[in-house]
């Protein structure tokens, strides 16, 4: 019986010794812990961590030379001065720093924090609950928390299907990812409708940056509005990179983010970004800077209390709320008071407005413009005194909105009151153009100018047609030529109320040149004249209306000069202008008759141009008796040539006769002309006398000039000799 009795009870204790395990397991301790490279049992254990490899070794000598201490009873995970690094190992698949999950249910993971410690692995701290998911830090240490890879987490609480929390109390957190898409913190939930996700600092800091993102409120089921929650109290400081709220399925939204004032006396400061602000009363515990280009705000309900630990090197802006205490400097916190605000400006569009403030404390003046109904201010870099004027130049700014922000000495500023700028439109009375006429060739393009009366009125905007596009278009007062004809262009105000109108006429390109004259004849110099002929001009006229280059032309048996309007052997001549050049025959020439068309050209890029001169000269010896057969234009020479040449034979030198003129050459008698003023020419002949030169009846025409006794004796001595001839050979063949 008493050995019953004692397995009854030792079974009894061990249910005992079971329960609270179970009991918490139920509530909220996780499946499974893992630690570094360990899998933490279901009871209390104390580990040491290597400070380069972050390996866990169990510690069981009972002192107090451990750095990591697991309480399944509490759920609380304590480090003390403890370095872990994440391990692939198990379920921990990733390398998790410190992974805590629940198969089931909720789950709540206590970490206390003594010393400094470090956490590292491609998420630092993972707390997945099935339920509700909840971190609670604490302690006076300090945690470094840091994620090693792209898309790591610094600190990841994800709530499969409830709500997700971060609660920090005394102890100072930072959690950092320097790669690619990190986020410092990530609070998810896959609840649908309108879980909440909640950070919370009671006192103590939090430190989250990343690669966006510093803290990501993030709702991955279909349907889900979540409330996003960050609270500070206890002079809590938060500091992010920046604070987004993300959403991943359909239906789902972005949480909505609320930052407040925790519960407690104190509030807190949340810095999102270069951009802080003070949420409750705040009393600074430990010293804070504030950087060039940062800026605190003290809203209304909010006051800060510097007590000595505040260096500002940014601006402390006192939105409504108070800031008092000293610098860190001991410079005393003054805060400006603005009694006049700026007021609002109603004025006519080319105007100024004037705005202005009266403030006390007040050492510099900076004022803001907005454009989108105050949502965005910027700074007018201008805009530092006490006034500030604007030229309304158009009617597009009326509601812009102007504030004054007023700094003190000690750097605190205010803002004023945001004062609103109606712009009036002034109303066109009349438009009109820069011309009335225009003429333009075919392709050439002019552009129009409207000009409104008065000067300075509001819509200056027009329409342009034109009543024959295929002579003339236009487009925005550009007006194009098309083809030959007239076009009207119309300008109209868009009031339809004015018109002005501009008659085009559009005239075709033409490249046409004309030489005058086109003939030219120095007659004819006797065989080595010592004076050449006289130079001609020719001028060269542009008869069409578009610019020609004309080139210098060139000839053979002529010399060419140039004249007015040539120069280095070209001449670019406008519409109905001249150029001239020379032509003079050459020195030296030989007997003959010189004709020569001399051509003419230009262009205006690829239209070409061209016209010609004809000229003619000639060349004769007075003394030849033979003239060359090029000779072909000597029986067109006028009268008054100082030669006649034959018609038989082309020859010129004459004797005269009692029957007419006797060529020298072939005895061509020319009996109707008198040749007696013409040089070669001896005797003279009166024509229509009738008498016959004795020679010329006695010979026949043939041009044979030897004497017919000496035929007659050659005749006999021919047949003498013939006679002998004969005579001898008989006597030989005898």
């Amino acid at each position: 019986m008493k050995k019953r009795m004692l397995s009854l009870l030792c079974v009894l204790a061990l249910c005992l010794g079971l329960l609270p395990v179970t009991a918490l397991a139920e509530g909220g301790a996780p499946t499974a812990l893992y630690v570094g490279n360990q899998v933490l049992k279901n009871s209390i254990s104390y580990w040491t961590t290597d400070s380069e490899t972050g390996d866990l070794t169990e510690y069981t000598e009972g002192g107090d030379a451990w750095n990591v201490k697991y309480d399944p009873y509490t759920v609380t995970l304590t480090l003390k001065n403890a370095t872990v690094v994440g391990k692939a190992y198990g379920d921990n698949n990733d390398g998790i720093g410190i992974y805590a999950t629940s198969s089931s249910g909720s789950l709540s993971l206590n970490i206390e924090l003594d010393g400094n410690s470090k956490v590292f692995g491609m998420y630092g701290i993972n707390v997945v609950g099935n339920g509700n998911a909840s971190l609670n830090i604490s302690g006076s240490g300090s945690l470094t928390v840091s994620a090693t890879a792209t898309n790591g987490i610094g600190i990841f609480v994800q709530a499969q299907s409830g709500d997700a929390n971060l609660t920090i109390d005394g102890a100072n957190v930072n959690a950092v990812v320097t790669e690619n898409n990190g986020r410092g913190v990530e609070l998810s939930t896959g609840q649908a409708g309108n879980p909440n996700l909640t950070i919370e600092v009671k006192g103590g800091s939090l430190q989250a940056s990343g690669q966006p993102n510093g803290i990501i409120f993030f709702t991955n089921k279909n349907n889900t509005q979540a409330n996003a929650n960050l609270k500070v109290s206890g002079n809590a400081m938060v500091k992010t990179s920046g604070i987004t709220t993300e959403a991943d399925g359909s239906g789902s939204h972005g949480a909505v983010l609320t930052t407040e004032a925790g519960s407690g006396e104190t509030g807190g400061i949340v810095w999102n970004g270069s951009e802080g602000t003070v949420y409750g009363d705040v009393t600074l515990d430990e010293s804070l800077t504030i950087d060039q280009g940062e800026t605190l705000t003290v809203p209304s309900g909010s006051s800060l209390n510097c007590d000595g630990k505040l260096t500002n090197n940014g601006t402390i802006l006192a939105s409504g709320g108070t800031v008092s205490g000293n610098l860190s400097d001991g410079k005393e916190v003054t805060t400006p008071s603005i009694s006049d605000q700026p007021t609002n400006q109603t004025v006519t569009e080319g105007s100024a407005a004037e705005f202005s403030v009266t403030a006390s404390d007040a050492q510099t003046y900076q004022w803001q413009q907005s454009t989108d109904s105050g949502s965005n201010w910027t700074n007018i870099e201008s805009a530092t005194s006490a006034k500030y004027t604007t030229e309304a130049t158009t009617t597009s700014m009326s509601g812009y909105q102007y504030r004054c922000v007023v700094k003190s000495a000690s750097g605190v500023s205010v803002i004023s009151n945001a004062a609103t700028l109606t712009v009036k439109s002034v109303p066109v009375t009349g438009v009109t153009l820069n011309t009335d006429k225009l003429e333009l060739f075919t392709g050439e393009s002019e552009t129009l100018t409207a000009t409104f009366q008065p000067a300075n009125a509001t819509n200056q905007n027009v329409t342009w047609s034109s009543n024959n596009n295929a002579v003339a278009t236009v487009e925005g007062g550009s007006v194009t030529a098309v083809k030959e004809g007239t076009a009207t262009i119309t300008v109209k105000t868009v009031d339809g109320n004015y018109t002005a109108t501009c008659t085009v006429t559009v005239t075709d390109k033409t490249y046409t040149i004309t030489a005058d004259p086109a003939k030219l004849d120095f007659d004819a110099a006797y065989l080595g004249y010592k004076t050449q002929p006289a130079p001609q001009t020719v001028t060269i006229t542009n008869t069409g209306n578009q610019q020609v280059t004309v080139t210098l032309p060139t000839a053979t048996d002529f010399v060419i000069t140039e004249g007015n309007g040539f120069a280095r052997g070209s001449a670019t001549i406008e519409p109905g202008n001249t150029a001239t050049f020379t032509v003079q025959p050459k020195a030296d020439l030989a007997v003959g008759s010189y004709k020569e068309s001399i051509n003419i050209s230009g262009s205006n890029g690829n239209h070409k141009v061209s016209t010609s001169v004809d000229v003619t000269f000639a060349v004769v010896d007075i003394n030849d008796t033979k003239v060359d057969n090029k000779l072909t234009v000597t029986s067109g020479i006028s009268d008054n040539i100082t030669y006649y040449t034959c018609p038989s034979c082309g020859y010129h030198n004459w004797t005269a006769t009692e029957a007419g003129y006797r060529c020298d050459n072939c005895g061509y008698l020319e009996s109707t002309r008198q040749l007696s003023g013409y040089g070669n020419v001896k005797g003279t002949y009166t024509p229509g006398s009738g008498a016959t030169s004795t020679a010329a009846s006695a010979v026949p025409q043939t041009g044979d000039e030897s004497n017919p006794v000496l035929w007659t004796v050659l005749l006999l001595v021919s047949g003498l000799a013939l006679g002998g001839l004969a005579i001898a050979k008989r006597k030989k063949q005898q």
